[in-house]
């Protein structure tokens, strides 16, 4: 069983029997309609390899960053966020020089991971807890963290510490659509507060034959207003 969906399954079976020993149920049938929701979570990405051709490669390793979401619940059970996470995976690049008999050279580096998604969401049920279904559009960019070309320097007056000047460097980066779905459940504990566990498979086109596809888990606790 997957990582991201273990955790879901865990939490489900946790907050369950709470939620119905202290009566949670009691919730009327639409509390969360017309409401925002700010929410701050932890994310995780499973590894992922990409092929190339002539045995170029990909490999991003698993890893776990952090994120916040904002959404609107048109009623109890359709809502419509926005979310933002960030990842610094590690990953090995293997590039193929263009010679007869090259060897291949593989380099090993820490990427930068930017997440920008808009997701729509269906809870099943109008209770306060609900398992949930959510369709995700978005915009990934992956930056390398290695330089693509000679740093440029630049000097200026500071009023703190006078006279500086710094290096900037240009890397390798990629800007990518993300599109997926996923599954998760949402425990309103509260009026005020709500947590929710979330397992989503997106896809990153990327315009070749081997578009990765990342597995992804969310842990998020939230504010309701």
């Amino acid at each position: 069983m997957k990582t991201q969906a273990l955790v879901v399954a865990l939490i489900a079976l946790v907050i369950s029997p709470v939620a119905w020993s202290q009566g949670a149920f009691r919730y009327g049938p639409d509390d969360r309609a017309q409401e925002w929701n700010l929410s701050l979570m932890a994310v995780y990405q499973g590894e992922e390899s990409v092929s190339g051709q002539n045995g170029s490669g990909l490999k991003l390793s698993d890893d776990w960053g952090f994120g916040f979401a904002v959404g609107y619940n048109f009623n109890n059970h359709l809502a419509l966020s926005g979310e933002f996470s960030f990842l610094d995976p590690r990953y090995d690049y293997t590039i193929v020089p263009d010679e007869p008999n090259s060897t291949p050279q593989t380099v090993s580096h820490q990427a930068s991971i930017f997440n920008a998604m808009i997701k729509g969401t269906y809870n099943i049920l109008s209770g306060p807890i609900t398992p949930f279904i959510d369709i995700t559009l978005g915009w990934r960019n992956v930056d390398s963290n290695i330089a693509n070309s000679p740093p440029v320097t630049g000097c200026w007056w500071d009023p703190w510490w006078g006279y500086v000047c710094r290096n900037f460097w240009s890397t390798y980066s990629d800007n990518n659509m993300t599109y997926g779905g996923g599954i998760g459940i949402r425990w309103d504990f509260s009026r005020d507060m709500f947590l929710r566990a979330s397992y989503s498979a997106m896809k990153s086109d990327t315009g070749s034959s081997s578009d990765p596809t990342f597995d992804m888990g969310r842990i998020e606790i939230g504010w309701r207003y």
